[in-house]
C-alpha cells in the first residue's frame, strides 16, 4: 500500500521500515518469538506470585488462628485451675434443691440446731451463698428453673437477711431498702458474699470441657474472636464465686387463694405467702425453712404504691431473724 511518508529518494532500508510501520506488516519471526517468550514468562511469574501470596496469606491466617486459640485457652485454663472438679456442678445441685423445695405441697418449718445459737444465722448468711427468688410454680419445674432465675436480681429480702434492720418500723425499713432500690454497686457492696444463681448458670459453662473443645475446634481466627467476645461478656468471676458457695438461699413466692381479690400495688406487691429456705450445699441438708405471709396493708398509703414490695420483703427478713433469735 503506497504512502506519502516515503519517497523514491529515501534510503531503501528506511523506506521499508516506514512502510512496515504504516501498513502494520507483521514483525519478523525473531521479534515475535521474543515477544511470546516474554509473555509466557510474565504469565508464569504472575501465576507463581499469586500462588505465593495465597500460601503466605493462609500461613499468616493459620498462625493468627493458632495464636488466638492458645491465648483464649490459656485464659480459660487459668480460671479452671482455681476450681475443683466438683465446683462446676454447683448450679445443678442448687437447681435440684430448688425444685425439691418448690414442688412440695405440704410444708414443714425447719430450724437446725446449729442456727439456734445467737448470731449464727447472721454469720451464716454473711458467708458465700447462691441466691434466687421467684414464683414457686415456676421453680417447681426443672426445665424452668434457669429461665426463672434469670429474672431474679438482688432485692430487699436478700439485703435485709444479710444485713438485718434494727427495727421493723417503716422509717427504719425505708432507710434499709434504699440500697436495694438503687441497685448496682449500692446493693452489691452490702451483699458481696451473695451471687445470683443466674450468674452461675450462664458463667460456669465457659469453664467446662465442652466449651474448651469448641475453642479447639474453631476453624478460623474470626470464629475464635467470636468465642472470645462471648467469654469476655460472661460473668466468669461471679460464676466462680457461686461455684465455691456452700449455701443456697431461695425465696419462693406463692399465690394466696384467700386474697386473690386483694388489690395489687403499683410495684406488683399483694398479700401472699413466701417460703424462704437456707440449704447447706456441702452437707446436703436444709438449715432453715419457713413460710410467712406478707401483706402490704400495714404500710402507709404514701409509701405503699412505690415501696410495698421492698418494705414487705425487708419486714419479712426482720421477722425471720427475730423468730430464730427467740427459739
Amino acid at each position: 500500500m503506497p504512502t506519502f511518508l516515503v519517497t523514491s529518494k529515501m534510503n531503501p532500508a528506511l523506506r521499508a521500515r516506514v512502510e512496515r510501520a504504516v501498513t502494520g506488516r507483521a514483525s519478523s519471526p525473531i521479534t515475535m518469538r521474543r515477544m511470546m517468550s516474554l509473555a509466557r514468562f510474565a504469565l508464569v511469574f504472575g501465576l507463581l506470585f499469586g500462588v505465593y501470596e495465597i500460601v503466605t496469606t493462609r500461613r499468616t491466617e493459620a498462625r493468627e488462628h493458632g495464636r488466638a486459640q492458645r491465648e483464649l485457652l490459656a485464659q480459660v485454663n487459668a480460671h479452671v485451675a482455681s476450681l475443683d472438679p466438683n465446683d462446676l456442678g454447683a448450679p445443678a445441685r442448687a437447681e435440684s434443691w430448688i425444685v425439691r423445695l418448690a414442688s412440695r405441697d405440704s410444708f414443714t418449718e425447719i430450724l437446725s440446731d446449729e442456727l439456734r445459737a445467737p448470731g449464727v444465722l447472721r454469720a451464716r448468711l454473711a458467708s458465700p451463698l447462691i441466691w434466687t427468688r421467684g414464683p414457686r410454680a415456676s421453680f417447681a419445674v426443672a426445665e424452668r428453673v434457669a429461665e426463672t432465675a434469670a429474672t431474679s436480681g438482688k432485692d430487699a429480702l436478700l439485703l435485709c437477711l444479710v444485713d438485718p434492720p434494727a427495727a421493723r418500723s417503716e422509717k427504719v425499713l425505708l432507710d434499709e431498702i434504699h440500697d436495694a432500690y438503687a441497685g448496682g454497686p449500692a446493693i452489691e457492696d452490702k451483699t458481696p458474699n451473695a451471687r445470683r444463681l443466674h450468674e452461675a448458670v450462664v458463667g460456669l459453662p465457659f469453664l467446662s470441657p465442652p466449651w474448651s473443645a469448641r475453642v479447639q475446634s474453631a476453624q478460623s481466627a474470626d470464629e475464635v474472636a467470636k468465642l472470645r467476645r462471648d467469654f469476655e461478656r460472661a460473668p466468669i468471676e461471679r460464676a466462680k464465686q457461686a461455684a465455691k458457695a456452700g449455701l443456697l438461699l431461695v425465696a419462693l413466692d406463692e399465690p394466696d387463694p384467700a386474697t386473690q381479690s386483694a388489690p395489687t400495688e403499683l410495684d406488683g406487691e399483694r398479700p401472699h405467702f413466701v417460703r424462704v429456705a437456707l440449704v447447706d450445699l456441702v452437707a446436703q441438708k436444709v438449715l432453715l425453712a419457713t413460710r410467712r405471709h406478707v401483706d402490704p396493708s400495714w404500710i402507709s398509703v404514701g409509701k405503699r404504691s412505690t415501696h410495698a414490695m421492698g418494705l414487705d420483703s425487708c419486714a419479712l427478713a426482720f421477722d425471720i431473724h427475730e423468730s430464730v433469735a427467740k427459739k
